[in-house]
């Protein structure tokens, strides 16, 4: 029982803290959102066409394995 009062206790205090964080997340997917909206179609058609049309290579150094 003491315990439950001790989370209570502590989270009183830490409280405010998470409002304002829920706050700014809050605000944040807002304005993502009217990102996402003002994309146009045609923009992402261009953006797709564009990944496709670059090929990228890495090389990658293979150091044989001797015994």
């Amino acid at each position: 029982m003491k315990s439950i009062f001790l989370i209570l206790k502590n989270l009183k205090g830490i409280l405010p803290y998470f409002l304002l964080i829920a706050i700014y997340f809050y605000f944040i997917s807002i304005e993502a959102r009217k990102d996402i909206d003002t994309i146009n179609e045609n923009e992402i058609t261009e953006i797709e066409t564009n990944l496709e049309d670059k090929q990228l290579r890495i090389k990658i150094p293979v150091i044989p394995y001797r015994k």
